[in-house]
């Protein structure tokens, strides 16, 4: 069986979705790498940088950079930490929250569109496709990674490959 022609759309419709991304992207004031961080912020309140980083696995330096835009976009606020006065805490604005909601509603539209035509049993049957070839690829070092540690990791394997 020849599985060129279903991969290379696979690669079509993912390059494209990147690119439409990043249309949507652009539009929103938030640089790549952000909404991710400020959804962690989001759904822990009160986190730290480090903890953040950690989490997203970035570096410190990085994270550092991305909170020091959202705090001067107005999306993130830091407090000192009441128990330990070393550790600021993280916590996402009202301007945070409304940025996030409307980045979640462009990309729902975004995927409104990608997927129109398909009907509930057809978007499932792509879901299951992509879970099984998933799990025939991963092995252990990647089968529990969250979509961010996977792209992580990406691109990690990316720029070893350039050194």
């Amino acid at each position: 069986m020849n599985y060129w022609e279903a991969v290379g759309a696979m690669h079509r419709l993912e390059l494209l979705r990147r690119i439409q991304a990043r249309s949507v992207m652009g539009d929103s004031g938030l640089h790549p790498g952000q909404p991710r961080l400020l959804q962690f912020i989001w759904d822990h309140p009160g986190c730290t940088q480090k903890e953040a980083a950690d989490e997203l696995d970035v570096t410190p330096a990085s994270a550092a950079a991305s909170l020091k835009r959202l705090e001067k976009a107005g999306f993130v606020f830091r407090q000192p930490d009441e128990k330990d006065t070393r550790r600021n805490q993280l916590f996402i604005t009202d301007m945070g929250v409304a940025q996030m909601e409307e980045h979640k509603r462009q990309f729902a539209l975004l995927d409104e569109k990608m997927f129109r035509g398909m009907d509930e049993a057809e978007v499932e049957a792509f879901r299951r496709a992509c879970e099984k070839m998933f799990d025939n690829l991963a092995d252990e070092s990647c089968r529990h990674l969250t979509i961010w540690k996977l792209a992580q990791k990406a691109h990690e394997n990316e720029e070893g490959k350039d050194a």
